[in-house]
């Protein structure tokens, strides 16, 4: 099978894999190690560098191997996906994935992590 090139950028797998179920650091670490994936999405929501009082998503992704694609998740409009991905990108992300949510009854995956 050929590479997947996406923005310049070589996969050679086409697996991508969500954060947003897994309920811990740990758990991630061994699905990654598992699947061979090159690409995540997390939301931005779920970054929480060296920040003791929350499992720090980023800290178990090796990042020299996986892309990290942040995503909008927990937005509730338009407005809001686009200041998420412009805080993303600010922060030196270059990947992201726009998602809306507007039904606020349902948890998006970032407030069930914390949980």
């Amino acid at each position: 099978m050929k590479d997947l090139i996406i923005g310049g950028r070589k996969f050679k797998s086409r697996f991508f894999l969500g954060t947003g179920k897994f309920a811990s650091g740990e758990m991630l670490k061994r699905a990654l190690a598992a699947c061979g994936t090159e690409l995540v999405t997390t939301a931005l929501t779920r970054v929480h560098e060296g920040d003791a009082e929350h499992d720090d998503i980023l800290g178990v992704i090796d990042r020299s191997k996986v892309e990290v694609m942040l995503n909008t998740s927990g937005a509730r409009n338009a407005a809001e996906a686009v200041r998420i991905a412009k805080l993303g990108k600010a922060a030196g992300y270059n990947w992201i994935k726009i998602e809306v949510h507007p039904d606020a009854c349902c948890p998006t995956p970032s407030r069930r992590w914390r949980q």
